[in-house]
């Protein structure tokens, strides 16, 4: 039997993950489609980047990797250029996307939870945040801030709602009450562009075709006559629920064209405007704003043009992080809940606690973008710069989001104690089987070692041997099978949890490897003795029928002395033969006596010394007829054979 040792693994259980004291969000993303997000930023980028004749982007989530088309796009808005590194190498490309990050910084685009790697290993959701807070800084540093300061507003959205509601005033079946099913039939589209120029075409024509032929009448005319992108497909809009921000986006470039500085937007109702909280968060009860309006929001009127507009790049920036990590909340909030039942068996449950130990170490990888959007919205509150209503937005958010926080991280703890729990019992409940199995063995082993190996034993102590081996070989599955041994360990016993385990597994491998090697010899043993006793009596036969022969022989010659010259020559040659014949059996006499003795010296059974007792009277035999042969030499003359 091979010697197999008992292994063992420690693992260190994830630390209790804390977070700070504000409560939880819930944010379901169900305004939001990537797919329809990636190709609209893509083909934002791509309208900036034909300003350079730069080489545009084809897949949003893989061009953007090595940064320089995020360096390109940057270059554009800011008209600067920058250097980039051309290598192919991971480093030239997480170099080239700092170079990005350090710009947007300096240009005071505020980033949370996006790193380098993220964008280089092509993370799609952080791409996405990314490229949306770009477009946020630019369009509304550059196309909203003038009229947003004007307003005292700080919300991007709700300026925009309320603009669009002013140009589109009147026309039947227009009611813009979001950014996502109010622009699914086409019309508000239409509205905005009739609006700006009415001779163009006829609004009730338009009305009465289908949605998807307005929608691409609208992007059609838009491109034609105001070179917008077509940013959008009538199929991405013409559905239960569009995508928000790339409505969002194809709207801020009409604002960009078609706003006029007489707008006067100050007493449009934006009670409809709330669609931010609403739209995203549903189940967050927000307080009401029925009658508000953006001319009497409580803003102080001393607020700096350029405050208003950095507080609403801040405030995109702070949402594009809190929509990051709430999604990938609710994502863990549904991989925690269809997780299976612990166990039932040792090994199913091993495997279920590594992957719950890979689960919290992804949480506890998260806990700090939890603690950065929760710090950026408290900085939000404390800078004093939000409305009322936004304020109160920000703090049901994070008071939403660390509860929502703080009970999946309870849950996943509790899942871990349980894990745990049922792991030591089952562990426990395997290692001391083990140590029943050791000591009815141990017992049995006792008695097996008692019984005198003898030839008349020998067929039942090899069969005794043959299912002792077999039950050791069904044991070795069993230990294989559970021979990592995971040691639950804290800061506070680790130390002797562990000298505890090691000592158990030490004594146990000990008593293990002593069975495994009593097998072995005992196997040995048995094969050796089966193989002497064989050896031996074929020998000891044919030893035994040569020393009779000759015997005779030598006795017919004592009887019948030789006369004749030709007899006296015959009886030399037989003489000389038989010497030969004796001195070739002398060494098979003498390796036999060797093998038995080697027995003999390990264990001196009466089987052994029966053997022995056997080849001394073939010696003595031995000795008689060598005598008897020296004579014979002696009579015919030849002393010297």
């Amino acid at each position: 039997m091979e010697r197999s040792r008992v292994r063992w693994v420690v693992e260190t259980p994830v630390e209790e993950m804390k977070t700070s004291s504000y409560d939880r969000q819930i944010w379901e993303n169900k305004d939001e489609r990537e797919d329809v997000q990636k190709k609209t930023f893509a083909k934002w980028i791509n309208s900036q980047l034909i300003k350079n004749n730069d080489e545009p982007v084809s897949d949003l989530f893989i061009d953007l990797r090595d940064g320089n088309r995020l360096l390109s796009l940057l270059e554009v808005l800011t008209s600067k250029t920058y250097k980039r590194e051309r290598g192919r190498m991971r480093v030239h490309h997480l170099n080239n996307v700092n170079k990005a990050l350090q710009i947007l910084e300096q240009n005071n685009v505020k980033l949370v939870n996006i790193s380098s790697n993220d964008i280089v290993d092509g993370n799609p959701k952080l791409i996405l945040g990314l490229v949306w807070s770009i477009i946020l800084h630019w369009q509304v540093h550059y196309h909203l801030k003038d009229l947003m300061a004007g307003l005292q507003q700080t919300n991007l959205e709700k300026t925009l709602l309320a603009w669009c509601r002013l140009n589109t005033k009147n026309y039947p079946g227009v009611d813009i009450k979001n950014f996502t099913t109010s622009w699914t039939d086409g019309l508000a589209f239409c509205a905005l562009l009739h609006k700006w120029q009415p001779q163009l075409f006829d609004f009730d024509n338009i009305a009465r075709k289908h949605p998807n032929a307005r929608l691409d009448h609208a992007f059609r005319l838009a491109h034609d006559h105001l070179n917008i992108q077509r940013l959008l497909d009538p199929e991405d809009v013409n559905t239960a629920v569009p995508d928000k921000k790339s409505i969002m986006v194809y709207v801020m470039c009409l604002f960009q064209e078609l706003s006029q500085p007489d707008d006067d937007i100050g007493d449009i109702d934006i009670s409809v405007a709330s669609d931010l909280s609403q739209a995203t968060t549903p189940t967050t009860p927000v307080a009401e704003n029925s009658g508000l309006s953006i001319a009497n929001l409580g803003v102080p009127a001393s607020r700096p043009m350029s405050l208003a507009t950095n507080v609403s790049v801040e405030l995109g920036g702070y949402q594009v992080a809190l929509e990051e990590v709430l999604t990938w909340l609710l994502e863990a909030e549904d991989k925690l809940s269809h997780i299976s039942e612990l166990g039932p068996t040792l090994e199913t449950l091993k495997e279920q606690f590594h992957e719950h130990e890979s689960f919290l170490l992804e949480l506890s990888g998260h806990q700090d973008g939890v603690g950065a959007v929760l710090e950026e919205g408290a900085r939000l509150l404390a800078e004093g710069g939000l409305h009322r209503d936004e304020e109160q937005e920000v703090r049901v958010q994070m008071s939403l989001l660390n509860s929502r926080w703080e009970e999946l991280r309870m849950r996943a703890m509790d899942r871990q104690s349980k894990i745990h729990e049922l792991l030591l019992s089952m562990q426990q409940k395997q290692l001391d089987e083990l140590k029943q199995w050791l000591t009815k063995t141990e017992d049995r082993i006792s008695h097996m070692a008692a019984s005198e190996v003898s030839q008349a034993t020998l067929d039942e102590q090899m069969k005794q041997l043959q299912d002792l081996q077999k039950d050791v070989k069904k044991e070795q599955v069993v230990i294989d099978a559970g021979r990592n041994i995971i040691v639950i360990v804290d800061e506070d016993n680790s130390e002797t949890v562990y000298a505890q385990m090691e000592d158990q597994l030490a004594a146990l491998d000990e008593r293990w490897n002593h069975i495994c090697q009593w097998t072995n010899e005992r196997a040995e043993k048995l094969e050796s003795f089966t193989t002497v006793w064989k050896e031996f009596v074929d020998d000891y036969k044919k030893l035994l029928s040569w020393l009779n022969e000759t015997g005779i022989t030598l006795r017919q010659m004592e009887a019948v002395p030789a006369s004749e010259i030709g007899e006296f020559l015959e009886r030399i040659r037989k003489i000389r033969t038989l010497k030969m014949e004796m001195d070739d059996n002398q060494k098979r006499l003498i390796e036999l006596q060797k093998s038995v003795q080697d027995i003999g010296d390990k264990e001196m059974t009466p089987e052994c010394a029966d053997l022995l007792e056997k080849i001394e009277n073939l010696q003595d035999q031995w000795e008689a007829i060598g005598q008897i042969m020296e004579v014979q030499s002696q009579r015919v003359g030849y002393s010297r054979i």
